[in-house]
């Protein structure tokens, strides 16, 4: 249930369920502490072994493209910060 649950948050997005005229309850950005950071770089390292001996198991964290691109289009003086 949980896998698939993912799949539809990463497919649809996390609010995909609220109305139309309803409002997130909270804006998550690319520097929430949620949010994967390495995935924001390049990639996670939980990506890099799966099904080996040195596998780190699922990320615990949010992998979004969206997080990715917002991340990228950040000057770097606003990433320091």
């Amino acid at each position: 249930m949980d896998a698939q649950r993912q799949l539809l948050d990463q497919l649809m997005g996390v609010d995909r369920n609220l109305f139309a005229d309803e409002k997130p309850s909270r804006k998550i950005s690319w520097y929430d502490s949620s949010v994967c950071e390495f995935y924001n770089v390049d990639f996670c390292p939980h990506d890099l072994f799966i099904n080996t001996k040195s596998d780190l198991g699922p990320c615990e964290k949010k992998h979004d493209d969206r997080f990715k691109a917002e991340f990228e289009r950040q000057s770097s003086r606003e990433k320091m910060e």
